[in-house]
């Protein structure tokens, strides 16, 4: 497999992951939607907080708990809420890369039959993020314990890592193939089909989301400091209580979308990785040079035997099989990716005894 041909399709997954969303409005909706109910407890939280400073007496208290209340309720709520408009996102994108119509209602009807799996899902977001951030939080303590410390934020990293992978990537393994996670979790050694796709999703939206928070923020430091200059010399608060709000609110916003961008994303990255045959001919050429068809078919070393290529192809087709591909199906789909008809035959006969 070519390291560059890997680079290459993760740079076309990511243009795909853009130009899908494009083609079907549908794709965004389950974003928006978490949005506006994000929005809703955010207002009730403002809302609260603001009336607690403005009133006194039990007015002012009722408020304080009801701030408490709305901010406590998004913790344990809102990945479950995630999760649900994630997997609804999943259906409407995969559906759109394969050429399919498909609308936003027919999303959610989907999301609600794997509620199981997203209850499950959501589950460990919240015990495995907590998990990570409790480890890099360290031990506390200085002096000699600075070595424990930096293996413990590493191995927060590598938790906080590791379940945003698996998650992105079960949750639209689950979903497409109207299967439990537990049925697909097997199928994780997939990612090893593209190491530097998988990694680009964990890590490269992140990267830009922070870097594109960093520059808000910047900024926003500077208002802040105006803020605190206005209070300073008139004596009112209300600017730097704004300038903060709207911190706040924007850094959620921004980790919305990116959330939203790297689920599409891995819907592609899945499709593309175990269903390359369902994706209309204007994407599949520009996702797949990766794949083993293209490493080991047209692009083999003379080296190569015909029986190594035999048994690169045998577990492939075994994924086709499942999938309820015919042979003759298989055969062609084989053949325009470079594949000689004398592999193919052969594979598609030895694959009975696997």
């Amino acid at each position: 497999m070519g390291f560059f041909d890997s680079l290459k399709d993760t740079g076309q997954l990511i243009k795909n992951t853009f130009v899908v969303m494009g083609k079907n409005p549908a794709c965004f909706r389950p974003t928006i939607t978490q949005l506006w109910i994000g929005t809703i407890f955010y207002l009730f939280v403002i809302a609260s907080i603001i009336t607690a400073i403005f009133t006194e007496g039990v007015v002012q208290i009722v408020s304080v708990y009801v701030a408490i209340f709305f901010a406590m309720l998004l913790i344990p709520i809102f990945p479950f809420i995630k999760m649900y408009y994630r997997a609804a996102q999943c259906w409407i994108v995969y559906h759109t890369f394969t050429g399919k119509k498909i609308t936003y209602k027919d999303g959610l009807v989907r999301a609600n039959q794997n509620k199981g799996d997203i209850f499950i899902l959501g589950l460990f977001d919240i015990l495995l993020t907590a998990l990570a951030k409790k480890l890099k939080q360290g031990t506390g303590r200085g002096g000699l314990w600075a070595i424990l410390n930096i293996l413990m934020f590493l191995a927060g990293k590598v938790v906080e890592e590791g379940w945003d992978l698996i998650s992105h990537y079960l949750l639209p393994a689950s979903i497409i193939q109207e299967k439990n996670v537990g049925q697909v979790l097997p199928e994780i050694k997939n990612l090893k089909n593209n190491v530097p796709g998988a990694l680009a999703g964990v890590f490269g939206f992140d990267f830009a989301g922070d870097m594109i928070r960093g520059y808000i923020t910047g900024f926003m430091v500077l208002f802040m400091l105006v803020g605190g200059a206005v209070w300073f010399f008139f004596k009112t608060w209300i600017p730097l209580v704004i300038i903060v709000i709207l911190m706040i609110g924007i850094n959620i916003l921004i980790k919305v979308f990116v959330d939203m961008t790297k689920t599409v994303y891995f819907t592609l990255f899945y499709v593309s990785l175990t269903m390359p045959m369902k994706i209309v001919p204007q994407y599949r050429q520009e996702v797949t040079h990766y794949l083993l068809h293209k490493s080991s078919g047209q692009n083999a070393k003379p080296q190569q035997t015909q029986t190594s290529m035999v048994n690169q192809l045998i577990p492939h087709i075994q994924q086709y099989k499942s999938q309820g591909y015919t042979n003759a199906q298989i055969s062609n789909y084989l053949k325009k990716d470079g594949w000689k008809k004398e592999v193919i035959d052969d594979a598609l006969s030895r694959f009975k005894s696997y």
